[in-house]
Formats: structure tokens, C-alpha cells, sequence
């Protein structure tokens, strides 16, 4: 995400939590409409303005944005509206992130059922993260553009009606008549001012106004300063200037030219800062009668009629672009109505209004209450719900069919029975792929010995024709590639649920006793379904093609893998997978959904050990942890070459006894691509009272790994019987504030 991106994703973040306080404002001038003063009314509008033009603001349990979404979360919305492009993931150079089988021929027969070795992923990242470069959707870009171009031409146009105001200044005269400046020197008195205020002449105006921020003055036209006019429609004149004055509304209209520049794009505000200005007037002219007397109402009022009529037209001084003149009839009614109505003391604040005031502060400018790691929760899914935690609309994958099924866009039909030794592996759903589609995986395997493997396809579609080419361009590609004689042969299949079906014969004419392999394609209920196998008999695949039926409960409870057998890992998406991953890992873990320094959660998966440390056995690589991916909120990727913490990974699994392994022997041992242990010291340190245990420095693979491979650092500690495991990728200082977090007690 570029500067102008992030710049807008803070633009709506802040325009729309501006646009709720505005909404609150509204409701209680409605509510309270005919008994708030004027000056309420605007003080009113002065904190939406603040909110607006703010960036930082404090935290606050009684905040009104505990009850909607962070600015924190408006900004990932924003910057999460990815348009993403698939990239080779980023990956150690020498050790293979793999968990997928590599399915091979033989030339024996016999020797089809020779395993090919399970890979072990070091540390993972999870399938929404990996592979994935995160760009900024093109719609999100062409406004971020648009916006900011808006804004630094109407900042600059500010830029300029100052540069005017301060250049005309230069050439105007002061006033030097006796009335006028005796009417001005009342009038200070009257609003106890105690700088005296310039008065100038502007021939170019038809209409007085106040300008300037440090030394405002007062711009008289010259008919006011020349002509044979009542000195009571001087003072008021000049009184309502004043009343600018002693109000600092200057100011506010600079606040308020600016936040016009930046909020341009929010149709709100510009509704927001009309009806602020047309307050201003009435809280304005409440104050002038403040100090002028309630037995001036009417003569003032008069004034401002008759003023109005006479002037108002043709009014030509520069303007900052919101505050443009708001005389029109509603305005003025409102204006007279109010003047009319006034009585003495009304301008001042009530203790009630106060109250209302500070009340309404509390709520608007401050942001949502979060904890030190900049979340206000950890994630708990035992006690119950669904929250999507880590979204990923492209692909997912999953360890049980009666989650896939739901999850999935279309019903199907699966095998009930299944050929000898195997079960089901995984299910995996493509959502972008036209059609989308659901692969289905089984396996033949036990702890890390392969027997085989065969997999089912779906998806919406009624072209087996299609289906076949595809097939049979493959395989006489990866022939071409091979130079390995092979025959292709096709038959029409007739079994029972079947609309239309073919069976595909691969037979291998170059190896001994040229083995076959089969394709089974056929049309069901609007869907195509590809059967394929290295290692079936075509009797054991028609056996299942015959057994197809849709998942019910019976069918749920052997369509699930809870041992992984068949592969490493499985990606968690929802509450409800981490539910099943808590009974997978054997304890309630739980995880925060932020870290301190800004690094949130990013993915999460459930793992056998390897990803935790070397395996000292067949029985210890069964075992199971849970993973959780962190990174910076948000979602850039960080150079390597960068310095600093680039990620985050928080494990946890039962103990058993690897922590004292690793504190007596001083070391921890991690897999290295070959198999071999990756040796890493380790030394004991005290965190908040608690031993932990620090690694030096390493790389996945020690020696074999690249020397630029980014260094990672773990931290070790156990608590009641579970090993919890920090591991950062690349060093900062945030290293043991963010262990220091994670050790303490779930929020």
C-alpha cells in the first residue's frame, strides 16, 4: 500500500467515525430542538470538527466507538479490499513448504506402493497469507487519487485566499473617522477585549467582515465609512464583528476550511459545515446581543434586515470556500426569529448544557477502549459463536467433510465406501476458478508410510467432452515431457446415478508389463465428477462410483481426519475450526488477535509437531500443536533486506517433557531439509518473574539455509502443562513485550 492509500484508508476511517458523531449531534438538537440556546447549537457542531480534524485521539470505555467498528478496523477494511496476485510464495531457499503428495510411477509393479517421504513445513504461513502479494483493489486506488488530488487543490485555494488576505491587507487603509473608532472602542469595552482591534477600509466590498488569526481586523466597505449613517447601525455592525472576535470564530473558520479540503469526498460534511456555519451566525449574533442589551434586540435586529437588503447583494470579497455567505430566507427567519426571542443571559452556558456537552465530548472524541496489544479481546472460541477470524474467499481447505459440505457453494455426492486401508485425507474448495470446484483427497498412509492416494473432483458442468480433452492433453503433455510410450482409451460407462459417464484408460506401453491407470468422468444432478488413482483397480473405483450418495451423518463420521496420517497440517478459518483444533491439540488454547507493535493475526493452522521442533519418534511426530501467524496490522509485507520484527508465529502444544529436554540439554533441535537436527542454543531468561528459554539466532536449515535468509529467534516457556513457542522473524525490540503479552492470563 502506497502513501496515498494509507493516507486514504485514515481518510475514511475518520470521515465515517466523524460522520457518527455528527449523526448523534443531529438526533440531540432534534430531540432538544426549541430548548438549546444558539450557542449550544454550535458548540455542538465544534465537536464534530474536532473529530474531524484530530488524527489522534485517547481511548475511552465510555467511548460511542466501543459500540462500532475501530479506526483500526475501518483502515484494514479498507486496505483488506485486496486485489491480490498470485506470487511464488516466499519460502526458505532450501527447505521445501510442501504438504501435498508427489503420486509416482515405477517400472515394477511391485514397487508402486513405496512411500514417498511426508515434508514437514518450518513455520508455515497460512494459505490466506502465502504466495498471495496484497495489492490494493484498482477501485480503492482511483479513489485514493481522486481524493487526494481533490484535497490539495482546495488546500491550496486556501493557500491562496490567505496569501490574497494577507497581500490586500497591505494595501488598505486604516479607518481614522472619530465615530467609527469611538463606536469600535465601545464596542471592545462592551465584549471586554483587551487588544484593540484595526479597522480597515476595503473600497472592494459591499459587506463588513473579520479576517485574520493571530491579529484579526475588521474590513469596512467605504459607504460604511463615508456616508451619513446612524451610529446605532455602526455599533451594531460592528458589535457583530466583534462578536466574531471574542469568539475566536476565525479560527473555527480556518478549522473548518481545512476540514472541507481534507472530508471533500463525504457528502455529510458538507451538510455538517452549512448548518455549523448558519449556527455560528445565531450563536453570533447571540453574543453581540449579549453584550449590546436585551432592549437592543429589535433595533438590532432591524439593523440586520436592513443591512442584508442593502448590502448583501453583489457581495464580492474572497471567501474560504464553505464559509460562502448562508443569507438566504430560511437563514434569515431563523436569524430574526431568534433574535427576537432573546433574552438577557441566554448566550451563557448553562450547568446542564455543560454536562450535555462534556458528555457528548466523551463519547465522540475519544476511540474505542483496546487492550496494550491494540485489541479488545482474545480469541476464546470455546465459549461458543462462529466469527470468521481469518477470511479467505479464493481457497480453503478442510480436515472433515460436514464443515467442507456447509462451506462449500454446491451439494455433492461422495463414496460412502471406500477400498481397503484408506480414508479420507482432506477436502479441499477453489471459489474463484470458473466454475468453482471441491477436490477430495484419501489416502493409504500411517504416521509417515504412503500406500497410496486417489482424489475426486467436482464441479457445476455438463461437458464430459471437455472434461476428456483436458484429461487427455495432460497426459499426452506430461508424455512429451517424459518421452514414455502411453495409449489413451476411452469407453462409455452406464451405472446406476449416473446421467452420461466415460472411463479413461491410461495404459503405460513402455514400462513392464505396461501398467493401467484410470480416469472415471460422469454427470449427475447438474455436476461432473473426475475420479482418478494411481494405485485403485478399476473394480475397487467402479465400487465406489456405485456408493455415491450425498454426506449424511453416517457418511460425516468416516469422512474426517483426526489423526493426519496423510499430511502435516490444516488451516483454521473460523472459531468453529479452532473449536475442533482445541480437541485436536488436547487443551483450550487460546490467542490474542493482536499483538503490541501492530502485529495482528494473520492466519492459523493445526500442525503435528514437526512444526514445533525435530521428532524423536514416529509416536512424537503424531503429536498435535496450534499455530497462530502475526503480522504488522497493516497487511504490507516487509522487505527482507528491512530491519526489525517482520512476523510472528505464537505455537502451543502439550509439553509432555520437551521443555526440560530443552533445559537441561541447553539446546533445541528443529528439522533441517535433509532430516537431520538443526541444533540451536538456547539460554534461560527471567520475563515478569518467569523463566523462559531464548535461542541464539538461526536459520531453518543452518548450514544448507542461504546466508540471506532472514534470521529467526523462539522463545520457550511452560505453563501448567502446555509448551507455548514465540517465533520472530527478524529481531526488534518489541521481542519480549510481545512474549511479556502472551504470557500473561487470556483477556
Amino acid at each position: 500500500m502506497n502513501i496515498a492509500e494509507s493516507l486514504f484508508s485514515w481518510f475514511v476511517a475518520s470521515t465515517l467515525m466523524a460522520s457518527a458523531a455528527a449523526i448523534v449531534v443531529l438526533l440531540v438538537q432534534h430531540l432538544f430542538r426549541g430548548r438549546i440556546s444558539a450557542r449550544l447549537r454550535h458548540a455542538l457542531w465544534l465537536i464534530v470538527l474536532l473529530r474531524l480534524v484530530l488524527p489522534v485521539l485517547p481511548q475511552s470505555p465510555f467511548s460511542l466507538y466501543n459500540a462500532v467498528p475501530t479506526l483500526t478496523d475501518i483502515k484494514n477494511a479498507v486496505s483488506g479490499f485486496a486485489f491480490r496476485l498470485d506470487k511464488p510464495a516466499e519460502k526458505s531457499e532450501n527447505s521445501l513448504k510442501e504438504t501435498s503428495y508427489q503420486s509416482n510411477y515405477t517400472t515394477n509393479e511391485a514397487k508402486r506402493d513405496v512411500s514417498p517421504p511426508i515434508l514437514f513445513p518450518q513455520d508455515a504461513k497460512p494459505a490466506t497469507e502465502e504466495g498471495i502479494e496484497r495489492e490494493s483493489h484498482p477501485a480503492v486506488r482511483i479513489l485514493a487519487v481522486v481524493w487526494l488530488a481533490g484535497a490539495a487543490v482546495l488546500l491550496g485555494y486556501n493557500l491562496m485566499y490567505w496569501l490574497r488576505i494577507r497581500t490586500k491587507h497591505k494595501h488598505l487603509s486604516r479607518v481614522t473617522g472619530p465615530v467609527i473608532l469611538d463606536i469600535a472602542e465601545e464596542c471592545r469595552r462592551l465584549f471586554s477585549i483587551k487588544r484593540p482591534v484595526d479597522i480597515y477600509r476595503d473600497p472592494n466590498i459591499q459587506s463588513p467582515y473579520i479576517a485574520g488569526i493571530f491579529r484579526p481586523a475588521v474590513y469596512l466597505p467605504e459607504l460604511l465609512d463615508g456616508e451619513a449613517i446612524s451610529k446605532r447601525l455602526l455599533k451594531h455592525v460592528i458589535a457583530h464583528e466583534l462578536a466574531h472576535y471574542k469568539r475566536k470564530d476565525t479560527i473555527w473558520n480556518m478549522l473548518g476550511s481545512l476540514v472541507f479540503a481534507i472530508h471533500w469526498m463525504n457528502p455529510l460534511v458538507w451538510f455538517i459545515l452549512r448548518r455549523m456555519k448558519a449556527d455560528r451566525e445565531l450563536a453570533c449574533d447571540a453574543c453581540a446581543l449579549d453584550a449590546l442589551g436585551e432592549e437592543e434586540a429589535v433595533h438590532y435586529g432591524m439593523t440586520i434586515i436592513g443591512f442584508l437588503k442593502r448590502y448583501s447583494a453583489g457581495r464580492s470579497q474572497p471567501h474560504l470556500l464553505y464559509f460562502k455567505g448562508l443569507n438566504g430566507q430560511k437563514e434569515m427567519v431563523r436569524r430574526i426569529r431568534m433574535i427576537q426571542s432573546f433574552k438577557k443571559g441566554s448566550y451563557k452556558l448553562s450547568i446542564m448544557a455543560v454536562v450535555l456537552v462534556l458528555l457528548i465530548g466523551t463519547a465522540t472524541l475519544t476511540n474505542a477502549q483496546v487492550s496494550e496489544a491494540g485489541s479488545s479481546a482474545w480469541v476464546h472460541a470455546e465459549d461458543g459463536g462462529n466469527e470468521t477470524l481469518f477470511a479467505n474467499e479464493r481457497f480453503r481447505v478442510y480436515d472433515n467433510l460436514e464443515k467442507g459440505a456447509r462451506v462449500a457453494p454446491f451439494k455433492f455426492k461422495v463414496p460412502s465406501l471406500l477400498p481397503e486401508g484408506y480414508s479420507f485425507s482432506d477436502m479441499s474448495i477453489q471459489f474463484n476458478d470458473p466454475p468453482p470446484s471441491v477436490r477430495l483427497g484419501y489416502v493409504k498412509a500411517k504416521i509417515s508410510k504412503f500406500g497410496g492416494n486417489f482424489e475426486l473432483r467436482i464441479a457445476p458442468g455438463a461437458d464430459l467432452q471437455k472434461q476428456y480433452d483436458r484429461i487427455s492433453k495432460m497426459e499426452q503433455d506430461e508424455t512429451d515431457r517424459k518421452d514414455n510410450g502411453k495409449v489413451i482409451e476411452k469407453e462409455s460407462l452406464s451405472l446406476a446415478g449416473m446421467d452420461e459417464g466415460y472411463k479413461i484408460t491410461i495404459r503405460m506401453t513402455a514400462w513392464k508389463g505396461q501398467p493401467e491407470r484410470y480416469y472415471y468422468i460422469w454427470r449427475d444432478q447438474g455436476l461432473t465428477y473426475e475420479l482418478s488413482s494411481y494405485n485403485l483397480s478399476s473394480n475397487e473405483m467402479e465400487q465406489m462410483i456405485a456408493s455415491m450418495k450425498f454426506p449424511d451423518a453416517k457418511i460425516n463420521k468416516i469422512y474426517v481426519d483426526n489423526d493426519y496420517h496423510g499430511k502435516i497440517l490444516t488451516y483454521l478459518y473460523d472459531t468453529e475450526d479452532i473449536r475442533r483444533a482445541q480437541e485436536l491439540v488436547g487443551f483450550k488454547a487460546a490467542f490474542p488477535r493482536m499483538l503490541p507493535g501492530d502485529f495482528a493475526a494473520s492466519g492459523s493452522y493445526v500442525s503435528r509437531k514437526a512444526n514445533f521442533n525435530h521428532v524423536e519418534n514416529d509416536e512424537d511426530s503424531m503429536r498435535k500443536l496450534l499455530q497462530v501467524s502475526y503480522s504488522r496490522g497493516n497487511g504490507d509485507r516487509k522487505n527482507k533486506a528491512d530491519p526489525g520484527i517482520r512476523d510472528v508465529s505464537f505455537k502451543q502444544m502439550l509439553n509432555g517433557d520437551m521443555y526440560q529436554e530443552m533445559k537441561r540439554n541447553g539446546r533445541v533441535s528443529f528439522t533441517r531439509i535433509d532430516g537431520e537436527r538443526n541444533n540451536v542454543k538456547l539460554k534461560a531468561i527471567i520475563i515478569q518473574g518467569h523463566e523462559v528459554l531464548r535461542t541464539e539466532p538461526y536459520k531453518v536449515d543452518g548450514e544448507l539455509s542461504s546466508p540471506n535468509e532472514t534470521n529467526l529467534v523462539s522463545y520457550f516457556w511452560l505453563n501448567g502443562k502446555v509448551c507455548y513457542q514465540a517465533v520472530f522473524q527478524g529481531q526488534g525490540p518489541e521481542e519480549q513485550k510481545i512474549v511479556e503479552y502472551l504470557m500473561k492470563p487470556d483477556r
